[in-house]
């Protein structure tokens, strides 16, 4: 049996993507807690490598196995995206809200620009969030660190 054949060919909904610092998993209750939330990068020169960046996803209106995709691309150029991260939903009920988490560990920006978090599910285009990275000194914005 080919492995894409055990996968639904419909895609869910995403209901949103919030970019962090980090994603904390309680232990006891399973729950997540997202913490230092941004949408701008501020770096002094490039290429620019960022620590660690976790992006949150909420999915609903999935029917069963599902594959998903998170991928970075550079809006100057989206042939190639950046990173990308695949894995695997399991809707047991339409109605499931799906919490999943990315952790991306050195991410290196080219340049500065804007750039772009793509969610797919089951192959398709579901959501993107954009994500500016800034030289402090050429934009004129105070840096916070």
């Amino acid at each position: 049996m080919n492995t894409d054949e055990k996968h639904s060919t419909v895609a869910p909904m995403c209901l949103g993507m919030v970019l962090a610092d980090a994603i904390w998993h309680d232990p006891s209750s399973g729950k997540r807690t997202i913490l230092g939330t941004f949408s701008t990068i501020f770096a002094r020169s490039f290429p620019a490598a960022h620590p660690l960046l976790a992006i949150y996803c909420l999915l609903t209106d999935g029917y069963g196995l599902t594959k998903v995709r998170l991928q970075l691309v550079d809006i100057e150029n989206e042939d190639e995206p950046l990173i990308q991260a695949d894995g695997e939903v399991n809707f047991v009920d339409p109605r499931m809200i799906a919490e999943i988490d990315f952790h991306f560990p050195g991410i290196v920006f080219p340049h500065p620009g804007e750039y772009r978090f793509q969610m797919f599910g089951a192959d398709q285009f579901l959501l993107e969030r954009r994500l500016l990275v800034i030289d402090p000194e050429q934009s004129g914005e105070k840096s916070d660190g």
